[in-house]
């Protein structure tokens, strides 16, 4: 418990540390260690084959509770989680109880050795507020995902329903807010799983780059200012989410670990010559003008394809290194 509880202030503190950069005179801010922290749900943890025992073929379990040993409670799950459990290492497990279906869960992390593909190609993801994704492969492959119109009508109807509810600040009005977020949660949890998981089969063979979207909110706040319906549609889905999916896919499914690259003018720089502009973006639009060398395309294509620039740079300059070590009778210029 002690382990969660550092897990818990931890958070915390980087919490605590954010607001302060943001807003340190805030009420918040002021009153932000006046209460202690409470866990949102009931959950225990537990140790395998200490507290905890599971039998695969019976889809059986044991747990240790305070009364002693309960043994022999069934379980269900997917059937590819069930695989998944047969072909890794079981790690240490938590019970949490839901309180909206009043089911416990246990949740049970494994160990899963992957081999490890050859990379062939490298390709940058941009995330973006236009559309979902837009992807660039050194094979030349370049696309964009765009964000459907009826996910944007849903996620305005969820919205709209949310503000409803808000306003009324009634007691049955808040268990109803509470399970529309659950289901809100669950509808973008389900796109970004999709979209993620169409992406990872695409490119089989790929080092898949990334933005480091550090402070990416803060950011976007500063930059839209007081307009709060932009900034709205801008933080309707979850980046990181959409990120840890593609990281954590790509690396159970072809055993290649995705890189994060530093994200600043990876929109403004021209692919080409180099040139970096705000101007090469006109009114922060979808099209990319170079103006230096003319080279025009999509503003998110142009994101995604530094991004990528950024990785196959670095492993140049990594080679590099090698080479000029491994090769110390390399003939030089009289």
């Amino acid at each position: 418990m002690y382990r969660q509880a550092a897990d818990i202030y931890q958070t915390l503190w980087a919490q605590y540390k954010e607001l302060n950069r943001r807003k340190p005179d805030s009420k918040r801010f002021k009153e932000f260690w006046d209460k202690p922290p409470k866990a949102k749900s009931l959950h225990a943890k537990y140790t395998f084959n200490r507290t905890f025992g599971i039998k695969l073929e019976e889809q059986t379990v044991s747990l240790t509770a305070l009364n002693g040993r309960l043994k022999g409670i069934k379980y269900t799950c997917w059937n590819e989680h069930q695989k998944l459990l047969s072909q890794g290492e079981i790690g240490d497990a938590t019970l949490w109880y839901d309180k909206s279906s009043k089911a416990f869960y246990l949740l049970v992390p494994v160990t899963i050795e992957v081999q490890e593909q050859t990379v062939k190609q490298i390709v940058g993801v941009d995330v973006g507020e236009r559309n979902l994704i837009a992807v660039a492969s050194t094979t030349g492959e370049k696309y964009i995902v765009p964000t459907l119109e009826s996910w944007k009508r849903i996620k305005e109807r969820y919205h709209r329903q949310r503000s409803e509810l808000m306003s009324k600040g009634t007691r049955s009005a808040n268990r109803k807010l509470a399970k529309l977020s659950r289901r809100e949660k669950r509808f973008t949890e389900n796109v970004l799983h999709a979209v993620s998981k169409q992406l990872v089969l695409r490119h089989k063979d790929a080092k898949f780059v990334l933005e480091d979207l550090t402070q990416i909110r803060q950011n976007r706040i500063t930059y839209r200012g007081k307009d709060k319906e932009a900034r709205r549609q801008a933080e309707q889905w979850s980046f990181a989410s959409l990120q840890n999916n593609i990281i954590y896919k790509a690396q159970l499914y072809y055993g290649i670990a995705p890189v994060k690259v530093d994200p600043h003018y990876t929109s403004k720089t021209c692919p080409v010559c180099g040139h970096v502009s705000p101007d090469n973006r006109p009114d922060n639009g979808e099209l990319f003008v170079c103006r230096n060398c003319g080279y025009s395309e999509h503003a998110d294509i142009v994101g995604a394809i530094n991004i990528a620039l950024k990785e196959l740079v670095k492993d140049q300059e990594t080679n590099l290194k090698g080479l000029l070590v491994n090769q110390p009778d390399a003939p030089r210029q009289g």
